[in-house]
């Protein structure tokens, strides 16, 4: 039966760095009082929370669905481990021909426009603006059972290892030998290895260039890539109606 290691504990991948700077692997890195093995853990850390900005990692890639409701003001919490939006991945869901790109996110400027405007009653677009740790829509209050839905990059880089395989516990930090790092092992061990050396003070020349040759590797083979279409159309050769340019705010369809 073959055995793959997809993922590794981050006890592993401690012991891993320990070796290759000339430390002795331990076992259990978060048992260890070595000053060098206290330094690894918390700096896998700064690692794994780093590494979540550098590309939006289809592991962490998560969704967020929901439906407006009576007395709703358009002022909505983000997901607990929500780190970032994936850009254009916003929309009214709805059936064929009546399923709209959420516009935005809209600067202050424009939503103070907006605001100001108060074109409620004669725009079929939804606009949307991340503020203030939250996720606000207008028209405000935005009309009743309107599916929206948007991706979004978790925060939850970690699983507990301590929890069951079918019910996973998900975090943003590491603990326990026995938790789960979701980046790509070589990567991550490439990072904590640059990290330690520069804490050290040592010379990190080579180290740099492995971590930077890594992260351009992995980065770009994370997910498949999408065909270039030179004609400046999308993939699938359609576009969706956008009001900004080719759709005007009034009159459509008159």
């Amino acid at each position: 039966m073959a055995n793959f290691e997809r993922n590794q504990t981050i006890g592993q991948l401690i012991d891993r760095v320990a070796v290759s700077v000339g430390l002795n692997a331990t076992g259990d890195a978060f048992s260890n009082p070595d000053p060098s093995f206290v330094q690894l853990r918390m700096l896998a850390n700064e690692v794994g929370q780093g590494l979540l900005a550098d590309c939006p990692w289809q592991r962490l890639e998560r969704g967020y669905r929901m439906v407006t409701q009576a007395g709703d003001t358009g002022l909505y919490d983000l997901p607990e481990d929500f780190a970032y939006m994936i850009d254009q991945t916003g929309w009214q869901q709805g059936a064929p021909g009546a399923a709209y790109p959420l516009l935005g996110p809209a600067t202050n400027q424009w939503w103070s426009f907006l605001e100001a405007t108060s074109l409620l009653n004669v725009t079929i677009y939804a606009w949307f603006q991340v503020s203030q740790g939250k996720f606000q829509l207008w028209p405000q209050p935005p009309p009743v059972g309107v599916p929206i839905a948007f991706d979004y990059i978790s925060r939850a880089w970690v699983i507990d290892g301590q929890s069951p395989v079918n019910n996973p516990v998900y975090k943003d930090n590491v603990d326990t030998s026995s938790d789960l790092v979701l980046f790509e092992p070589v990567l991550f061990v490439k990072a904590l290895k640059l990290a330690f050396l520069q804490a050290r003070g040592f010379d990190t020349t080579k180290a740099e260039d492995e971590y930077q040759a890594a992260l351009d590797t992995w980065s770009g083979k994370d997910k498949p890539a999408m065909k270039l279409n030179l004609n400046g159309a999308m993939h699938y050769g359609w576009r969706p109606l956008d009001s900004l340019t080719n759709v005007p705010e009034t009159g459509f369809g008159s």
